[in-house]
């Protein structure tokens, strides 16, 4: 049995067509396995993208579900506010204290990685409130960006084709910086030149707006939507250290690189950073069920008072979900018990050194980066020095790897790869030969 053309029509799925070359009926997926999905219709195809960067244990853990099931049956649901709270809520959060860097030890559960930042800001907000210091509201944040898709996070997006339709309502108080992008700004320095220029700018926007009047600074570890930009190591110390200088929070953005994706636990672990503020989602459940959170240092969480019966971070109806809490603490025993994150430190650099290898002499293929299970190639215009590829016949990238069995996600200037961390050599040796033949064919059809 499939499913009728005309049941989804009704379905307002992302209107972007990434594969216009196929009809919505041949993009049902019908079922998952490891690091592989199969269409309705019956074709295989290598998760080159792990749906959005989510399924970090792999599809279909039938651990996971066995604990969403029983979970339901004992408790489906019951709001954390009033006061009230459930066990799945308390072990996940006391878990995640002894997996995060330094005193990021207190969480506030939310549904979406949208609305973890969005929390994150509140809490940089009454945080200030709470120190009697009432200016500090602004949030700065970087140039190709991405933090989610509610009017907050729209404020402080770095892709202006995405929030340009919501300018005239957005709120107020948010600057752009630029990070740094080795490959398009390290010119002929260093990358320690580089991180300290960008550095400056940084510090100086910070005292443009005014530190009294700054709340905090919000980034990704690495700029996903922006290109996989991966700012050399030891930005995120001189970011700490600016922050720290201007009392200013640090918000780390881990939606897509917490829970292993990088090779550690969090991103920020490459560079020894403990942030104020972390906002995850994503791999926390492997997408099972949606779930995400903020997670505070104990310095930042000591200003709210245990005993205060004045609302002040609101949360939402889904907060600490007991059946997501529960998948949530399946899918960390799995990543755990399967060494997940090793794996992906050691697969990513098989990926990337793969690809690398199968692209050496490429004309159109500028470099491939990678940290951990985040690995790209940035893909260049071979008539013009180096120039970006034109992003309509970096699309056709889209169609050539899913014609050879693979789903990646082509778009702008750059082929990204966020496979599962279960993946195997053999399947990460699948997924370069795929992939690597799919940018010759465009090579040569250049």
């Amino acid at each position: 049995m499939t499913t009728p053309a005309d049941a989804i029509r009704h379905l307002w799925t992302h209107k972007t067509q990434d594969h216009p070359w196929l009809s919505d009926e041949e993009l049902v997926i019908d079922r998952a396995e490891g690091v592989w999905v199969w269409t309705e219709r019956g074709k295989k195809l290598m998760d080159g993208f792990a749906g959005l960067a989510v399924v970090n244990v792999g599809h279909g853990r039938r651990e996971i579900a066995e604990a969403i099931a029983e979970q339901t049956v004992r408790l489906a649901y019951y709001p954390t506010t009033r006061q009230f709270s459930n066990r799945p809520a308390a072990e996940l959060a006391k878990k995640l204290a002894s997996l995060t860097p330094g005193d990021l030890d207190l969480t506030m559960f939310a549904v979406s990685g949208s609305e973890a930042n969005e929390r994150s800001m509140q809490i940089a907000r009454h945080y200030w409130l709470a120190k009697g210091k009432g200016e500090k509201h602004k949030v700065i944040s970087f140039h190709g960006g991405y933090h989610g898709a509610t009017m907050g996070t729209y404020a402080i997006c770095g892709l202006p084709h995405l929030s340009a339709p919501y300018d005239v309502i957005k709120p107020t108080g948010f600057a752009k910086v630029t990070a740094p992008y080795p490959y398009r700004d390290r010119g002929t320095g260093s990358d320690e030149e580089l991180v300290e220029r960008r550095a400056r700018e940084l510090r100086d926007a910070i005292v443009r707006e005014g530190p009294e009047t700054v709340s905090a600074v919000i980034q990704e570890p690495v700029l996903s939507s922006g290109g996989f930009i991966m700012p050399p190591i030891g930005w995120l110390k001189r970011v700490r250290a600016i922050c720290d200088e201007l009392e200013v929070l640090l918000i780390a953005d881990e939606v897509i690189t917490g829970f292993g994706r990088t090779g550690r636990w969090f991103a920020v672990e490459h560079d020894a950073v403990v942030p104020d503020l972390m906002s995850v989602a994503k791999g926390i459940t492997s997408g099972y069920v949606p779930l995400s959170a903020s997670i505070a240092t104990r310095r930042l969480a000591g200003v709210f008072a245990d005993d205060t019966k004045d609302e002040n971070v609101h949360p939402n109806t889904y907060a600490a979900h007991p059946v997501a809490c529960a998948a949530a603490l399946a899918n960390l025993q799995i990543m755990e018990k399967d060494h997940l994150v090793e794996n992906a430190d050691a697969m990513g650099t098989r990926l990337a050194t793969g690809l690398r290898e199968a692209l050496r002499g490429t004309r159109i293929a500028g470099e491939v980066r990678g940290r951990g299970l985040l690995v790209c190639a940035e893909l260049v215009d071979p008539k013009d020095s180096g120039q970006p590829l034109p992003k309509d016949l970096v699309a056709k990238l889209d169609r050539k790897a899913w014609d050879r069995g693979a789903i990646v996600y082509a778009r702008g200037s750059v082929l990204r790869l966020a496979p599962p961390l279960c993946i195997t050599p053999q399947e990460v040796d699948q997924l370069v030969d795929m992939v690597a033949a799919s940018v010759r064919e465009l090579d040569r059809e250049i």
